[in-house]
């Protein structure tokens, strides 16, 4: 019998459906996201279509947007809908995470929970979203690999290359700064983003950190870590970090949809003008894009 008629003619599943229901209902209530008598929608049964429309359910508890079991309640705080009547998005897993950035091992699992909860925080919400976010999130990161900018350089040439010649005219000008991260930092991020002077110690303070490589000052002001900088060297802030970046660079309004190479390139070089690196992140998009709407 298919499971829509058992739903209507009562048993188990339909006893399932409005036990879920009142839960529900009674979960939204208490964040102030439904009204008495609401229907939040449907139920999932392992291995069953499912039973009515709406927000799906599993037997196995779903993180909610603070990474806590709830369970099995999805939490959709966040979710305003993406105009095309699809369901509040599933978690993003450890698999997916893997298959998108396969040199991530382990450390996938350490970051899916923050990765979730900062994309449901901030809005990114649709496949296509997530998929442009995690591949620049990939590269910007090495794979969840590293979430501080490495400021140490040997070569009077290698730092000309990568800062250019204004500040550093000359490889002279340049050795001071060899195996110095500190003084790097604070000579070529002075007076920049938001930054005070060299003598400030602002350029080391608000070094690239977290999961987008967030610098300077005002950057990290933007995103809600200017008094706790460090936080962004943590799973959860270098997600939210690169989250709220994001967002408030509008990404989130150019990728809702797939994107061809164009676009996505535009989008790299708004994450990053100096190095876009582009064919590495349209690589990792289009694993980013297979993993997530396969559903791996």
């Amino acid at each position: 019998m298919p499971v829509s008629q058992a739903v209507e003619g009562g048993g188990p599943a339909s006893e399932l459906l409005a036990a879920f229901r009142a839960q529900r209902v009674a979960a939204l209530q208490g964040r102030g996201l439904a009204a008495d008598g609401a229907d939040t929608g449907h139920v999932s049964v392992p291995g069953q279509q499912s039973l009515a429309e709406g927000t799906s359910f599993s037997a196995t508890p779903i993180r909610n947007g603070t990474g806590t079991a709830s369970g099995g309640v999805p939490d959709t705080a966040g979710w305003d809908g993406d105009g095309a009547g699809r369901a509040p998005p599933a978690p993003v897993t450890a698999d997916q995470l893997r298959a998108i950035m396969p040199y991530a091992g382990a450390t996938a699992g350490r970051y899916v929970d923050a990765l979730n909860r900062a994309m449901t925080a901030h809005g990114i919400n649709t496949p296509e979203q997530r998929a442009a976010f995690l591949a620049q999130v990939s590269v910007e990161s090495n794979q969840l690999r590293n979430t501080t900018e490495n400021l140490n350089y040997t070569t009077a040439q290698r730092l000309q290359e990568v800062y250019g010649t204004r500040p550093f005219p000359t490889p002279a000008s340049a050795a001071p700064y060899l195996n110095n991260p500190e003084g790097l930092a604070n000579h070529v991020y002075a007076t920049r983003n938001g930054n005070g002077d060299e003598a400030s110690g602002d350029g080391w303070r608000f070094r690239g950190r977290g999961l987008m490589q967030v610098t300077g000052r005002g950057e990290y002001r933007a995103v809600g870590h200017e008094n706790d900088p460090e936080a962004l060297e943590t799973s959860g802030g270098a997600a939210d970090a690169a989250a709220a970046y994001w967002a408030n660079h509008g990404l989130n309004g150019r990728t809702t949809g797939a994107l061809d190479r164009q676009q996505f390139a535009r989008v790299s070089r708004t994450v990053n003008a100096h190095d876009p690196n582009l064919q590495a992140r349209w690589d990792v998009y289009q694993r980013a894009l297979r993993a997530l709407n396969a559903g791996l």
